[in-house]
């Protein structure tokens, strides 16, 4: 008869009979309780937007199971540091959102020092792959997005609902540009050399008559 699967946790028939078999069964539960990365869900998120990179509470999405199989799901974690891409002061924030899917890469050592001085410290204890020391980056089996940037492969597609906001010393464009809607402007704006606030036509008589619309 062959062994059920929901045992693996405890002892089996088959580590009773030999050496071999009982430290088989040593090295199983020393490797059942190592942790390397969980299948979580974002339950709050703190830090966000232009702060330095916050913290999420993730809740592991795959449940606990006990020897008889039965299964357990597990607490939240809190304060679990978050991925952004950043580097120096440049960065594209992407913040998480609570519903959110992603993975707790748990780390090797307790990082709570770390945490908390944001510099090198020594291991806050002598804990190893504790599940309360991991680290967040999201991604993953999420919905279809509602705001993006989108490389297609045959160009760049920039969709939001709200408004795109750009704040820069000054922008060059290296194209053709075609704006389907009204162009708004607070200074002047210019065709070559000719000013559209400050231009002038020659050969245009004083009188009380207006002009035409433009053609």
């Amino acid at each position: 008869m062959s062994e059920s699967k929901s045992f693996d946790t405890l002892l089996r028939a088959r580590d009773l009979t030999s050496q071999f078999g009982a430290l088989s069964a040593v090295v199983r539960n020393i490797l059942n309780g190592r942790r390397t990365a969980l299948l979580v869900q974002v339950q709050a998120v703190s830090g966000s937007g232009l702060n330095p990179v916050g913290f999420v509470d993730v809740i592991p999405m795959v449940h606990q199971q006990d020897g008889a199989g039965g299964t357990v799901p597990h607490g939240v974690i809190y304060d679990v540091p978050y991925f952004r891409l950043q580097g120096g002061h440049s960065a594209v924030i992407v913040d998480p959102a609570p519903g959110d899917i992603g993975i707790a890469i748990i780390s090797d050592r307790d990082i709570a020092n770390v945490k908390a001085s944001r510099k090198s410290a020594a291991p806050g204890s002598y804990a190893q792959q504790d599940i309360a020391d991991a680290l967040y980056v999201g991604g993953f089996l999420n919905s279809v997005p509602q705001e993006y940037i989108w490389l297609t492969g045959s160009g760049v597609k920039i969709k939001t609902s709200g408004v795109m906001d750009i704040e820069a010393g000054s922008v060059k464009i290296g194209c053709d540009v075609s704006v389907s809607g009204d162009i708004s402007a607070s200074g002047d704006v210019r065709a070559g050399n000719i000013s559209l606030t400050k231009h002038k036509h020659s050969g245009v008589q004083p009188g009380s008559g207006t002009t035409a619309p433009p053609e």
